[in-house]
Parts: C-alpha cells; structure tokens; sequence
C-alpha cells in the first residue's frame, strides 16, 4: 500500500503555526504534527535530562505510527520505490521492495545516509531518530532523549485511512515545564522589573526633593511607575511559575490576570501620552475639565474593550472559524486609532501655540518628546528589519531549526524594552524640578533668539536669583512690563488661554 505524507504541508503548517512555544501539545488525527525547540542540559542545566514523551489517550483504529526526529533530519523520512514515489510508512509493499525488514512493519521507514539534492552531497543522520508503532492507550514507555539542542517534531500516521487518535505530546527541557522557546523571558524580565524599580527609585528621589513643588501630571508618572513595576514583576512571576507548576489552572488564571495588567498598561500609556500632548503639566497647569473627563472616559472604555477581547480570546477555541471575536476585536482596534489620531492633533495644536507664544523652552520639551517618539518609532522598525534580513538569508530549514531561539526577543521582549526607554524618557523630561510648577503657571520672557537654545528648565531658577538681586536691592523697582507673577493655580488659569479642544 502506498502511503502519502506531505513534509511540504507540514512545513507550511509550522510556519502557520510561529514555531509552537507549549511545552505540552496535542496531536490528533486532523494535526499529525506538532514541533518545539529544546535545549540540551549541557546548554541549559537542570534537574532532570530533557525528554520528548509520547502518550495516547484516545484511539479508534488499529494504531499509530509515530515518528520523533530533528528538524533538520526530516530528509531522511522515507524512502523513493520502484515507480519514483516515496512511501514514508513500512507496509507490506514497501518489505517486498525492500525498502524496510519486516521488524520495522507499521513504523516510518528511516535511511541513515540519503542524497541531498539541495547540496549535490549524501547526508547522514545529525540526530537519533526514533520510530514506533502504537495500537493501544496509554504511556510510551521509550522516550526520546534529547541530547542536542535543536527544533524537534513528533508526526504520526493511522494504519487505516479515516481512523481517529488523539495524544499527548511532553517536550520536557531541563530546567523545568517552561518551552525552551521562552526559558529566556524568566531572566529577562526579571531583569526588566529590576530596571523599573531602579527608575522608579530615581524619579521617587526628585518627587520626595521637591514635594512642594509638583504638578498632577507628575504624581500620574509615579503612579504609572508603580502600576510597570508591579506589572513587570507579575509578568516574570507568570513565567517562574509556570516552569515550576505546568500549565494548570491556577497559571491560566494568572495568565488571565496578567493579561488584564497589560490591557491596562497599554490604555494608561495611551492617556499619559494624550494628555501630555495637549499640555497638561506644562502648558497648562490643568487641562480643561471637560477636555480631561472626556479623555479618562474614553481611557476607560478602551481598557473595558481591551479585557472583553481578551476574554473572548480565551473562550474562543484555536481553531474556531467564528466571527464573534471580531465585535470586540473591531471596536478596540477603532479605539486604537483614534487614540493615535488624538496624540498627533493634539501634539500638532500644543507646538503651534507654543511658536505663536514664542515659548522657546516649552517648546523645546515637546520637541524632545517628538524625538522621542521617532527614535521609538525607527528602534523598532529597524528591529523589524534586522530580523527579516536574518531570516533571508538563512535557508527555509536553517530558519526553522534557529529562530525558535531568537524569535521572543523580536516579538515579546524587544518591544518591552522599547517602551521602557520611551516611559523612561518623558517621565524624566517631566521630572519634578525646582522650577518646573514655574514652568508650568507662567509665560517666558522674550529672550534673545541666539541664546535661546541655552535656556533650560533650570535656567529659570537662576533666572528668579538674577530678578531679586537685581531688583530688591535699596531705590530699585520692577518695571510694569516685565512684572512676573507666580500666583495660584486658578488666577493663572484665568490669565492663559488654552488652544480649542
């Protein structure tokens, strides 16, 4: 009997599938494949040597024949009979072309030396390749040893066409339960919690310093400084755990609720950023009421889409070709877009005031906030790029076998490292200073335009000496133009002008 099995469809489908990063996977009759990086313990030490386990928990037909291999190894699969085809699975036809002996009948047919057409060269095994046949539930006892890094997969085949199986597939690494596709992210993050912590200690210090002196939006960024370090600490807790437990339930449910911090994380950095670039803190000491309501309840209609998503994420199986995920999905991605439409209106209307007003020096924040956000912006598109240059040049097996390994950083951990920077740089640009609340509750003087890049935020305290000393002094007065009056909250309020909202 001539049996066809597609290592092209398999291909595709790990490709579809951006390389399974579960430690435990599931086969059935309709996915007869399944893959995952594993580490070695010599590159990875742990407590127990990596192994790949096989156990069949449902069956309907006379049995499965299953095959374990390296990636890079899948050449060696099957062998080509008299007509040309290749035949993949030991059957009496293929015993009397002896293409196998009758002791491998019902399992995968394995040649240890096959010609590579890619390189005009004959191949031998890298790896071990193992190879059964199972026609009852149960545990296999031999598991695969895993003795070299690399990207292994399970495939499986019925003896009969239309039978039905289902297992479970142990990619079990070293160092615990975690894919070896995101062992990485434990020290990682962990790392980036410590980088929080270490931010928000420094930007504590100038809050406790000049407590007297601070604005509401200052207090927001220590709020936010609190809300990224509680978050990153929970997203490197979802990881320890789930490499100490497995994938149980009391991980998905952290999972759950790790899931909502990042919905929150994404609307609170949403509106900081909005409200910063309306003015808020340093063009105005107060945005308008009405302006700020609309901006929160918006905040929190994003954030309440943003978990309604997630939710119906987890209650939608994989597979599912339901369109009910699209009536949260749809309305969230608007909320998206207008928020990003909403940041450059509003960043386009405060500079423009900013250069009627002739303010040089809050002019030159909000510059350095553009900066900020196209350095962001090239950082992780020049990412994007770095990695697609990599995977070019790597052949379709080469890629398979080595992006496993650095796909995270690009995907998960590149663009948290991204934000960091960005947070970290506007919480800084709006540190609590001496002169900042003065900043914020008054006009610049006009100075001259050639000296003007040399005023700084704490050129103003300076600037204050200067005034006193010049004008405090026995017979002198200050002039009625240049009066500077560094009143209460409302009477400046009073006194500037906002742009139309």
């Amino acid at each position: 009997m001539y049996i066809k099995f597609n290592w092209a469809s398999v291909l595709c489908t790990l490709i579809w599938l951006q390389f399974a990063a579960a430690n435990k996977g599931t086969i059935t009759d309709k996915r007869n494949e399944i893959c995952s990086g594993m580490y070695s313990k010599k590159d990875w030490s742990g407590r127990v040597d990596p192994y790949i386990s096989f156990n069949l928990q449902k069956l309907s037909d006379e049995g499965v024949s299953v095959v374990v291999f390296d990636f890079q190894d899948y050449i060696h699969i099957g062998a080509t009979d008299a007509a040309g085809n290749t035949q993949y699975i030991c059957t009496d036809e293929a015993i009397r072309e002896e293409l196998c002996t009758e002791e491998q009948k019902d399992k995968f047919i394995i040649q240890k030396e096959v010609y590579d057409p890619e390189t005009g060269k004959n191949r031998t095994l890298a790896t071990n390749i193992q190879t059964f046949f199972v026609n009852q539930t149960g545990m296999v006892k031999d598991k695969y040893e895993v003795k070299k890094t690399g990207y292994y997969c399970i495939a499986t085949y019925p003896k009969s066409e239309g039978g039905s199986y289902k297992a479970e597939i142990n990619f079990r690494n070293s160092f615990g339960n975690l894919a070896a596709a995101e062992i990485n992210k434990l020290p990682l993050y962990g790392l980036l919690a410590i980088f929080y912590v270490v931010a928000m200690a420094l930007y504590m210090f100038a809050f406790w310093k000049h407590k007297h002196e601070l604005l509401p939006l200052q207090k927001y960024l220590l709020a936010a400084f609190v809300f990224l370090m509680i978050d990153s600490i929970f997203i490197w807790g979802y990881y320890d755990l789930k490499n100490t437990k497995g994938d149980t339930a009391g991980t998905k449910v952290y999972m759950v609720v790790v899931s909502i911090l990042n919905s929150a994380k994404i609307t609170m950095s949403l509106f900081l950023v909005l409200v910063v670039c309306k003015g808020y803190g340093v063009v105005y000491p107060k945005l308008n009421k009405t302006t700020m309501r609309r901006v929160q309840f918006f905040a929190v209609f994003t954030f309440c889409l943003s978990v309604a998503a997630l939710i119906q994420n987890y209650l939608t199986p994989a597979d599912s070709t339901s369109l009910k995920p699209l009536f949260t999905f749809v309305p969230l991605g608007i909320c998206f877009m207008v928020f990003y439409f909403l940041i450059l209106e509003s960043l386009q209307q405060t500079v423009k005031y900013l250069k009627q007003q002739k303010q040089a020096v809050k002019l030159g924040m909000y510059k350095k906030l553009i900066i900020i956000f196209y350095v962001a912006f090239f950082v992780i598109f020049g990412g994007v790029i770095l990695s697609s240059f990599v995977l070019i040049g790597m052949g379709t097996v080469e890629m398979i076998e080595q992006h496993w390994r650095t796909r995270f950083f690009f995907v998960d951990f590149w663009p948290s490292l991204v934000y960091f920077c960005v947070f970290v740089s506007i919480a800084f640009t709006w540190r609590p200073t001496s002169t900042s609340y003065m900043l914020a509750v008054s006009q610049q003087l006009p100075t001259d335009p050639e000296n003007v890049a040399d005023f700084d935020l704490d050129d103003l305290q300076s600037l204050e000496q200067e005034w006193n000393q010049e004008y405090e002094q026995p017979g002198g007065s200050i002039p009625q133009e240049a009066d500077l009056n560094f009143s209460d909250d409302e009477t400046d309020r009073k006194k500037t002008t906002q742009p139309p909202v």
